[in-house]
């Protein structure tokens, strides 16, 4: 009893007590940053609180989905200081960088507002950012659509001092391969020769070139990494596996994490060809988006700790390529069920999840 007493009465042991009990530190562990893939959707013009009020009009009319508000309310995201307080709450438990959703119609960016903001906080010196090209359009339409796009990121992003590298390069996500297969396609051009003139473009521009990363539902294996190889990327993630293996219409939350950690473990089978960046989310229901084709029923903090203690035990394994990298779907995606920004339901209690699933790992100094 009085050992019992002398270990919670020091705090410093406690915290160390509590980090080895499901996300112990082996000797020689990786240094890893975690990020997290932003949705820029909470702009007062936009409709998707409504979504969520369950508003007249809405997607999800008269019904309302309260337990997904927010911990600051239905903000208005075009307000510097939200930007600075996610800063302040993401860097404060262990988010490294936001890859912020990032749209072009061709011509110019839409729904820049949240990085924008990011770029004027006072506080973005906490963490880095990078940009997940959200390409799930028909754009680009030719050559010139692409070519400015990349110019613009050169111009505006990939410069910026706080923009997330890997191997010196900034890294950039492409969200669907499909997409970018059908426009390399329609413009007479390879994938992987499109991402060569991206890359020589940042390489003329004095940058060493870009790190591009896919993202994919497909299970990790080598056949998906030899594609993916051959097409240009750097390496790879999952984006959400709520369906990819489980195709029931409505399943637990459970289900999803039993296929993210069967993935773990497919991942861990690869040979390594390519970086496989190892993927969680907390759910999945776009039901107040009026989208009911995939619903995982009943998420909750301890579910997704579950699924945390999975990803590191791929990473403890030291598994030929496995990057030092884990990315979370998403800090922010309410109509999609898919959070662990603070909310009215559950509080700071995924962060705290996150912070110490952060701690498990040696801490790095430097991207």
């Amino acid at each position: 009893m009085n050992i019992i007493k002398l270990i919670f009465a020091n705090v410093s042991i406690v915290c160390l007590f509590i980090c080895m009990t499901v996300f112990s530190v082996p000797v020689a562990a990786l240094a890893m940053d975690l990020g997290a893939f932003y949705f820029p959707g909470w702009h007062s013009q936009k409709g998707n609180w409504k979504d969520i009020k369950g508003l007249p009009g809405s997607r999800s009319p008269n019904i309302p989905w309260p337990d997904r508000e927010a911990l600051l309310g239905y903000y208005a995201e075009e307000d510097v200081r939200i930007a600075e307080q996610h800063i302040e709450w993401a860097s404060q438990y262990g988010i490294k960088f936001f890859a912020y959703d990032w749209y072009w119609n061709g011509k110019v960016t839409e729904m820049n507002h949240a990085i924008e903001n990011y770029l004027k906080a006072s506080n973005n010196s906490k963490m880095k950012f990078s940009i997940l090209w959200a390409n799930h359009s028909d754009v680009p339409r030719n050559l010139k659509e692409f070519d400015d796009m990349v110019i613009y990121w050169i111009k505006n992003y990939l410069n910026h001092p706080q923009f997330y590298k890997k191997n010196r390069k900034p890294l950039v996500f492409v969200f669907s391969i499909g997409h970018l297969e059908r426009a390399a396609q329609k413009i007479e051009w390879r994938v992987d020769a499109m991402l060569k003139r991206a890359d020589k473009a940042a390489r003329d521009s004095g940058l060493p070139g870009i790190f591009f990363v896919a993202t994919t539902n497909l299970q990790p294996d080598d056949t998906l990494d030899a594609k993916l190889s051959v097409q240009g990327f750097s390496a790879y993630t999952g984006w959400n596996y709520a369906a990819s293996k489980d195709k029931s219409a409505v399943a637990d939350y459970q289900s999803m994490v039993d296929t993210y950690i069967g993935f773990y473990k497919a991942a861990s089978l690869r040979k390594g060809i390519l970086p496989y960046i190892v993927p969680a989310s907390p759910g999945y229901d776009a039901r107040p988006h009026g989208r009911y084709a995939i619903v995982r029923t009943n998420p909750t903090p301890e579910k997704f700790e579950q699924m945390l203690a999975g990803a590191k035990q791929l990473i403890d394994s030291k598994k030929s390529g496995i990057m030092d990298i884990i990315m979370i779907e998403a800090w922010n995606e309410f109509g999609e069920g898919s959070y662990i920004e603070p909310s009215k339901k559950w509080g700071f209690e995924y962060l705290n999840i996150t912070k110490k699933f952060n701690s498990s790992f040696p801490q790095k100094n430097t991207h």
